[in-house]
């Protein structure tokens, strides 16, 4: 097993290879290699693995039609959490056309990535993490019957959380989960990418198919899905770090701010920093209950909290025909008033703005890595990313950071080009 592709670095990955011979990440993460080509590249050598690892029963298919239930337990700042959800198939369907709405933007190359991997493997090798209503609770307790025996599968990842995989196969009880879930909107969390890999990959295989009839397997997407109520969805926030600044004054630009928000300073010497920081973690949490609000760190353990001081301000610089609740998300207001009107890099932020879930790293890049300032977010509302994306919009980059992470490796779903599936 091993974490999400999406999030492994070059040193991880040799980790993970090194970790055991039949560590997914050669079939998630394949190495590449100089003399790659049309033939032998790292897809290839996925699909070369997955079927090797079939036939030596290293992976084994199972015989019965089943959804698996997945629970993950961590700690997060001393509280322990529980998420809990199931793992299914979802029929594909053109984004905001029906019941799948996504809330992130995608890009081409990391697409064709994915694209390239299903076409090679004929395979989803992760879930897609999906988010569904359950106001009442009916799927969860559908599942909790199942729990009350040994898992099927336990792990514990590199922080500390337990993953635990239990299987559904009973036909009466798969039944009242495909009939609870039949009509529900499906808002995707995570794996866009993914999830517009798999469209496209139907749409050539559905080319290619004389007798095609929806019930292709490839028709459907592997995901996970977990009800929006479920008090272990935790999201986080995601920090940016502004570098590169020409002719930069923190002074000047504590002044430009004052005219947009309330500026309060956190003074701090080395003495008092840890404690500093930490009120000032608490304070924009609170303030973030009602008002817009943001950490800000410019070096020299000089931070500050800014609270947005009128929205309405806001509503003017975003040109864009965007609903009210995309105009009044955090990451708006940042990007509109300090990267656009304020630093004018709105146009460069790839170039100038580093991302990080991590507070501890934000500041280390600009006390270390000498980055011009670090801002300090609160994280986006789940009530926000429906929203958004009930509307057919989506969040800007990186606004969401759901917490824990899918574990790789868990469940994977490989099918033969004419298989069919049942509804």
């Amino acid at each position: 097993m091993s974490p999400p592709y999406d999030i492994i670095s070059q040193e991880q990955q040799q980790e993970l290879y090194n970790l055991h011979d039949f560590n997914v990440i050669r079939l998630i993460l394949g190495k590449e290699f100089p003399g790659d080509g049309e033939y032998n590249n790292r897809y290839v050598r996925a699909a070369a693995f997955l079927h090797g690892w079939l036939r030596h029963k290293i992976l084994l298919k199972d015989e019965k039609t089943a959804f698996y239930i997945y629970e993950q337990k961590f700690n997060f700042r001393g509280k322990m959490f529980s998420r809990l959800g199931f793992i299914g198939l979802l029929r594909l369907e053109d984004l905001g056309r029906g019941k799948v709405f996504p809330h992130e933007e995608t890009y081409p190359r990391a697409k064709l990535d994915r694209l390239q991997l299903l076409r090679a493997t004929n395979a989803n090798l992760d879930s897609i993490f999906a988010l569904y209503s359950d106001e009442k609770g009916k799927t969860a307790k559908a599942l909790k019957q199942f729990m009350k025996k040994k898992p099927l599968l336990e792990a514990k990842d590199g922080e500390q959380t337990i993953h635990r995989i239990w299987r559904i196969d009973r036909k009466p009880s798969i039944a009242k989960i495909v009939q609870e879930m039949k009509d529900k909107a499906v808002f995707i969390a995570d794996g866009h990418h993914r999830y517009e890999a798999a469209l496209q990959y139907k749409n050539e295989q559905k080319l290619k198919n004389t007798k095609f009839t929806e019930g292709e397997a490839y028709n459907h997407a592997m995901m996970y899905f977990t009800p929006l109520e479920d008090q272990g969805l935790l999201i986080l926030p995601i920090h940016r770090v502004v570098s590169n600044l020409v002719y930069f004054d923190p002074s000047r630009f504590e002044q430009d701010l004052s005219h947009h928000f309330e500026v309060i300073p956190y003074p701090a010497t080395k003495k008092t920093v840890v404690k500093v920081r930490k009120k000032l973690l608490k304070d924009l949490e609170k303030a973030g209950v009602g008002k817009h609000a943001f950490g800000l760190y410019l070096g020299g353990n000089r931070y500050s909290l800014l609270t947005l001081r009128d929205e309405r301000s806001v509503e003017e610089m975003v040109a864009e025909e965007k609903p009210k609740a995309w105009k009044n998300l955090d990451v708006t207001i940042l990007h509109y008033v300090v990267f656009d009107r304020l630093l004018n890099i709105a146009q460069e932020t790839e170039d100038k703005v580093t991302y990080t879930k991590s507070v501890d790293e934000a500041i280390k890049l600009v006390d270390e890595k000498g980055a011009a300032m670090a801002f300090i977010l609160n994280p986006t509302k789940i009530e926000e990313i429906v929203a958004i994306a009930s509307k057919l919009e989506k969040l800007p980059h990186k606004s969401t950071y759901f917490h824990p992470k899918l574990l790789s490796g868990l469940v994977l779903y490989q099918f033969e080009p004419n298989e069919k599936v049942e509804d």
